[in-house]
């Protein structure tokens, strides 16, 4: 309190006590997978395809990380994070530039590892400014073909697509590396010594460019797993508060598909505020994807079971952007669009499923038509079915992978993930306040004012707010016993709206009485 030693008016600001609560977002997508190039184990935010593009690369054979992405936006996704996932064998492309006496001088090298940096080539020669000592360096890139790993056909000699002037050997590490999206480069000699601050790097000869080599991409064994102290794999998410739905494209025909996928559906159960959306192996029958589910058969392991994944079935059919001929591709690209679509669209709360949200843009078929009696093998074990039907390609299916019929319908998975991470964040504040009934009605109002609008947004049942929820906070459930073990206890209930998923229209015969 302040003292009050003078006589006059004093103004004072006070607190309201009212805290509101903002719902955190649910449209944001994590893709990992298999790209052209880009930094390794490491969430880069992408918020349209042609970020994608100058950071990872375009589409490449037998990966669906791009397709996934590229899929993603057309669907109605906003942003997303990326990470590139590899093996350790992965490898930049470089070169050793030696001075004019034929000595090692520095390391030119692609910015990141793969094949993709045998395509870049330099070239060196004196500044333009006449400096002394002083070089130019030209960079150009060679496209790839749209149609194989070979250089385009007529442009064999590449693009020149950076270019360095007025360098000097002991500043031009920073100049480049801190501008260059192609190249980096790394000092072989010692340049604090007098001796080699005056080097200059051998000129090529005029016209000359000089290719990059050695790269690899390194996918013979795609690090998705790792330590939570590497973070190069699923971890690589971890510091990343933003991502709701994940997807990895290329694990559904990888060989440790199923470990990979237990994995994954760990890590979003420990997180807590993650979902997954999982693609099968391409070219099953509806009684190999129930396996695949299950782990029975020839797919013998542990069965899927997590209320924070979903699985959908079968590949679907697109567009291809680089050939226009159609492509089969896993669907989990689509999906996860449609899910941030109808996220800013309806709200979490609806089921990202039906003729009018499930309906997916980019697909213009699927690998199997599914029967309605086939689905009826799939959808009570929680294998979702894309369908093709008269209204178009649609999601056909909106349940998580859990036995647990509290947790069997995805849009009731995500809205409590929604609300639980809201009334989190936004309760920060209470720790360490004086624990006392006036900091009870506190909280109570700005969760309660919370949910009130949740329930407006049509996300909780019930024709009043006392049927949609209840928050208590109160003496009966903080006793003295839990407010000396310094614990604030606040109880919670809310009743979600579930889907229909089944539609029953009884018909009858009316008999007309004279």
């Amino acid at each position: 309190m302040p003292n009050y030693l003078s006589p006059g008016v004093y103004v004072e600001e006070v607190s309201s006590g009212v805290k509101p609560i903002e719902g955190v977002g649910t449209a944001v997508g994590a893709f990992i997978g298999i790209a052209e190039k880009g930094v390794i184990g490491k969430a880069v935010l992408v918020t349209n395809w042609s970020q994608y593009v100058s950071e990872f690369g375009g589409f490449i054979p037998n990966a669906y990380l791009a397709y996934a992405v590229y899929n993603f936006f057309a669907e109605g996704g906003t942003s997303c994070y990326v990470v590139r996932a590899a093996s350790e064998d992965a490898k930049k492309s470089l070169y050793i530039v030696k001075d004019s006496q034929g000595e090692n001088l520095f390391e030119i090298s692609a910015r990141s590892e793969g094949n993709w940096g045998n395509r870049i080539s330099f070239q060196i020669s004196s500044s333009t400014n006449g400096q002394m000592n002083g070089f130019k360096l030209n960079i150009k890139y060679t496209e790839k073909s749209s149609f194989s790993d070979e250089y385009v056909g007529e442009d064999v000699e590449g693009e020149l697509v950076e270019t360095f002037d007025n360098l000097l050997i002991v500043n031009f590490e920073e100049k480049i590396n801190d501008l260059s999206s192609f190249i980096s480069v790394r000092p072989l000699v010692d340049l604090k010594k007098v001796d080699n601050m005056d080097k200059v790097p051998m000129f090529t000869e005029e016209d000359e460019f000089i290719e990059l080599a050695n790269g690899v991409d390194g996918i013979s064994y795609v690090e998705y797993i790792d330590s939570e102290e590497k973070k190069l794999g699923i971890n690589a998410f971890t510091p990343i508060d933003e991502i709701n739905i994940i997807a990895a494209p290329d694990v559904s025909n990888m060989v440790s598909n199923r470990n990979i996928i237990l994995e994954i559906l760990n890590y979003c159960k420990t997180r807590k505020d993650c979902f997954y959306v999982i693609d099968p192996p391409h070219g099953l029958t509806p009684q190999q994807v129930k396996d695949f589910k299950e782990g029975a058969g020839e797919f013998t392991g542990n069965s899927f079971n997590s209320s924070y994944g979903a699985l959908y079935y079968p590949w679907v059919f697109i567009n291809d952007p680089l050939t226009g001929k159609k492509k089969l591709i896993p669907p989990s690209g689509s999906v996860v669009g449609t899910y941030a679509y109808v996220d800013s669209a309806r709200g979490v709360h609806k089921a990202p499923a039906g003729t009018t949200d499930g309906y997916l843009d980019t697909v213009v078929g699927v690998e199997k038509i599914v029967t309605k009696g086939e689905q009826e093998l799939l959808n009570p074990i929680g294998v979702n079915v894309i369908r093709s039907l008269p209204e178009g390609i649609c999601i056909w299916g909106a349940r998580t992978l859990s036995s647990d019929s509290e947790w069997r319908y995805i849009n009731i998975r995500r809205l409590m993930m929604y609300i639980e991470e809201s009334v989190d964040k936004a309760s920060q504040w209470v720790v360490f306040e004086p624990n006392e009934p006036t900091l009870w009605g506190k909280v109570k109002r700005n969760i309660s004012a919370f949910l009130t609008r949740v329930w407006r947004d049509g996300a909780l049942y019930g024709s009043t707010q006392e049927e949609a929820f209840f928050v208590k906070v109160d003496e009966e459930n903080n006793p003295p016993a839990s407010r000396d073990a310094g614990q604030l206890v606040i109880e919670v209930g809310v009743a979600p709206v579930k889907p229909a998923e089944f539609v029953i229209i009884k018909v009858s015969q009316k008999t007309l009485s004279k």
